[in-house]
């Protein structure tokens, strides 16, 4: 039995539970979500092996989707269907810019729609295994960053790099949390309050990992706040 998970993504009910009856007979696990947001949050939550996404979505578009998955680098690399209605070469293309790798014009036959899927999940499937056959003699670490805390170097995230970016620039002031969450994720119209919460929380958990009693990070009314002098001094913080 196939254990993917496929993220469906389709604001028609009935068009919903087509597609999840047609994956589940072929033995695919399924999450289905009826707006673009709330499958943006499910796929950070659930990391699906592939996501399948309506074109015409209410709250962001299944191309709108494609690009801000491509360019989170946590979501970037999951392969993604979109579902049009329109079947104009105009419209294929611009999903495909966007960063789909498939597109399926509707009406679609169920035998046709789980080809394209399995041979999509192969091509991952392929690809991930070159990268681990190279992984064994080298390895690219994207997105990562390196910052100094009392003499040890610590290895960050895109995310928690530029959170604390802004932070050392501004030691023992308040950074809003508003600010900080327009720095992350731009105008992303989503939710991000527990995504920046983590964010921090691992922040600490680095900075402190020597005297885990002490978090320099400090969460307060509306904001975090840096307790830690920023220099590039022994017991000082550097970010690069």
């Amino acid at each position: 039995m196939a254990l993917e998970i496929i993220e469906i993504v389709e604001d028609d009910q009935s068009q919903a539970k087509l597609l999840d009856q047609i994956l589940r007979q072929a033995s695919f696990r399924t999450n289905v979500a009826f707006d673009g947001p709330a499958a943006m949050q499910d796929v950070w939550r659930i990391r699906p092996s592939l996501i399948m996404a309506d074109d015409n979505l209410p709250g962001l578009t299944g191309r709108e989707m494609c690009k801000r998955l491509r360019q989170d680098p946590s979501t970037k690399h999951i392969p993604i269907i979109v579902m049009s209605g329109f079947s104009s070469e105009e419209r294929r293309a611009e999903a495909l810019d966007a960063g789909a790798d498939d597109v399926i014009v509707k009406p679609y036959s169920g035998t046709e729609l789980l080809a394209r899927v399995r041979a999509l999940l192969r091509r991952c499937r392929q690809n991930q295994a070159q990268d681990d056959e190279l992984g064994e003699d080298l390895a690219l670490a994207e997105n990562l960053y390196v910052a100094v805390y009392r003499g040890k170097r610590m290895t960050l995230s895109a995310h928690e790099w530029k959170a604390l970016r802004r932070l050392v620039s501004t030691v023992g002031n308040v950074v809003p949390r508003e600010e900080l969450k327009s720095l992350l994720w731009g105008d992303d119209p989503l939710m991000h309050d527990g995504e920046l919460d983590r964010c921090m929380e691992q922040l600490n958990r680095k900075l402190s990992e020597e005297t885990p009693s002490v978090n320099p990070i400090k969460t307060v009314p509306g904001g975090f706040r840096l307790t830690t002098p920023a220099s590039d001094e022994p017991g000082g913080l550097a970010v690069r």
